[in-house]
C-alpha cells in the first residue's frame, strides 16, 4: 500500500476515532446532567423534609463533581448548621466554589460574609466585589446590599447615583422593601442626580429584557 494512502487511512481512522470519542463526550455530559438534576433534586427534597443525612449523601458528591448549586446547598449546611455542624469558614468555602461558576446566591452569602467578617477576613471591597456580581445576575438583596454599600462608601466610593440607581432596580422585583429607601435617599440628591440614576436604572434593566 502507498504510503500516502497509509496516512490517508490513519487520519481518516484518527478523526473517526475523535468523532466517536466527542459523541462519547457528548452522551456522557447529556447522561451525567441528568444524574446530577435527580441526585440534586432527590438532596434538594430530602433538605425539604428535614432529612439532612439523606440530603448530605445525594448533595455533597455532587458538590465534589462540582455542581454549582449542590455546593451552594453544602455551604448552607455549614452555615446554619444542618446535618453538618455549623462552620462558616466551610460555608465560606463551599460558597466560594458555588460563587465561581455564577450561582447569584453563593455570590450574595459571600458578599454578606465579607462584609461581616463571618468564617473570613473582614474585607468590605470583597463584599462589594461580590455583591456586585450577585446584583448584575439578578440578586435583588445583592442589589439592595450593593446600593447601601455606595450610599455608606464602604468599601467603594460613596456614589448616591449608584445607590439610588441599584435600589431602583431592586424596587422592581421587591418594591415592598425598597420604596422607603428610594424616598430616604432621594431627599439627600439633586434632580439631576435623580435622573441620571433613573436612566442608569432603566438603561441596566432595558439590557436585562425585564
Amino acid at each position: 500500500m502507498p504510503h500516502s494512502s497509509k496516512i490517508g487511512i490513519i487520519v481518516a481512522t484518527a478523526r473517526t476515532c475523535r468523532k466517536i470519542a466527542f459523541f462519547f463526550a457528548l452522551a456522557f455530559i447529556s447522561t451525567s446532567k441528568a444524574i446530577f438534576a435527580a441526585d440534586f433534586e432527590a438532596g434538594l427534597e430530602a433538605f425539604r423534609a428535614g432529612d439532612m443525612q439523606h440530603a448530605l449523601d445525594e448533595l455533597h458528591p455532587l458538590a465534589q463533581a462540582g455542581h454549582a448549586d449542590a455546593q451552594h446547598a453544602i455551604g448552607v449546611m455549614y452555615e446554619y448548621g444542618h446535618g453538618l455542624e455549623r462552620d462558616d469558614a466551610r460555608a465560606a468555602e463551599w460558597y466560594e466554589k458555588a460563587a465561581a461558576q455564577n450561582n447569584s446566591e453563593a455570590q450574595y452569602r459571600l458578599g454578606v460574609f465579607y462584609d461581616n467578617g463571618w468564617g473570613v477576613s473582614r474585607d468590605a471591597k470583597t463584599a462589594v466585589k461580590w455583591y456586585a456580581r450577585a446584583a448584575q445576575l439578578g440578586h435583588v438583596f445583592a442589589q439592595h446590599d450593593l446600593a447601601f454599600m455606595y450610599l455608606k462608601g464602604t468599601g467603594v466610593l460613596s456614589d448616591k447615583v449608584q445607590a439610588y440607581k441599584w435600589l431602583k432596580v431592586a424596587s422592581t422585583k421587591r418594591a415592598d422593601l425598597m420604596t422607603k429607601h428610594l424616598f430616604n435617599v432621594s431627599k439627600t440628591m439633586t434632580s439631576s442626580e435623580i435622573s441620571k440614576a433613573e436612566r442608569l436604572a432603566y438603561a441596566w434593566l432595558n439590557s436585562q429584557d425585564i
